[in-house]
């Protein structure tokens, strides 16, 4: 268990307070760091730090931390009023802010001038390239992908990647903190689009999306099919693992049969199309390819959570 009583001895920046911010500064912090935290809105930072104290309850569940620890580790997060002052100090530096290239390269810029010359400056992108991000710095060697799922509290893994100037100094900085973090860091050995975990979910969501679209199943009768299939057997397994036990020459069979007629769209599926066209976009307005309630929403992001924290209470390799 991390416990919250680890020395402070470091200091962290999150730039960026919003759905995946106050869950990186909550981990930093559970770690031992001192976190501030700067958001362009001003209020933003105070409102993250209520929102981790809230999350802490869930480690609470999942017993990474006890009750009595939650003072003490959000009393570790600061809010800044300016990016430079957020960094001064700082020996890590995790960017949360829109996916915005733009966006990205103006923070990126300021952070390699006012974060000390050794900080690690980590970039939460979870499409974006490293190596045209760290472009606007002066030492892009010490620029890398630290990308985290959300809830980054209650997910283990974060990935990790180099663009081509970014030192190997610099990811196994990246792989040593994470580790002393409690997290899963999965190393990349090059930047590349949508990196590991995006292509894996977004090859799975393509199929399922164009299945939906040849009507060949409902969403409702796919998801049925994946969570009692599929994601019963993955959290134990993976992919590999799973492949291995069933015979990689059965799998090479039916690859040689099937591979041929999978989806291999070049854009978003046809499904997707229609939903967003037509306003069903999710879960935030109603409808998507569901119908939902305010309630019905707040539900399921229960019933995520409390699935999570059974697996990290559980899963003590995390």
């Amino acid at each position: 268990m991390t416990d919250g009583k680890v020395g402070t001895r470091f200091r962290a920046a999150v730039i960026g307070a919003g759905r995946m911010g106050h869950g990186i500064a909550l981990e930093a912090a559970r770690g031992g760091y001192q976190v501030a935290i700067h958001d362009s809105q001003p209020s933003r930072a105070e409102v993250a730090i209520a929102e981790a104290e809230s999350d802490a309850n869930d480690l609470v569940a999942a017993e990474r931390i006890r009750k009595s620890d939650i003072p003490t580790i959000v009393g570790r997060l600061t809010p800044a009023i300016d990016l430079e002052s957020a960094v001064a100090d700082a020996e890590v530096v995790f960017e949360a802010v829109a996916e915005d290239l733009d966006v990205k390269r103006g923070v990126f810029a300021r952070l390699d001038r006012a974060a000390p010359p050794t900080a690690l400056l980590l970039s939460n992108t979870s499409s974006l390239a490293i190596s045209d991000i760290a472009a606007a710095c002066e030492r892009p060697e010490r620029v890398a992908l630290a990308h985290w799922i959300l809830p980054p509290h209650l997910i283990p893994a974060v990935e990790v990647a180099p663009g081509p100037r970014t030192s190997p100094a610099t990811i196994a900085a990246v792989r040593d903190l994470l580790d002393q973090l409690g997290k899963w860091p999965v190393v990349l050995e090059r930047e590349m689009p949508g990196y590991l975990i995006n292509r894996l979910q977004f090859a799975l969501l393509r199929e399922a999306m164009d299945l939906v679209g040849q009507g060949v199943a409902s969403a409702e009768e796919i998801d049925r099919a994946v969570r009692g299939s599929i994601a019963r057997r993955m959290p134990v397994m993976g992919l590999f693992g799973q492949a291995d036990l069933a015979g990689l020459d059965v799998y090479r069979q039916i690859f040689r049969y099937l591979a041929a007629d999978l989806s291999t769209i070049d854009g978003p599926p046809a499904a997707l199309d229609a939903a967003v066209e037509s306003g069903r976009t999710g879960a935030a307005v109603g409808q998507g390819f569901y119908s939902w309630t305010e309630n019905q929403r707040d539900e399921a992001l229960r019933r995520r959570n409390d699935e999570l924290i059974r697996l990290l209470r559980t899963d003590r390799s995390a």
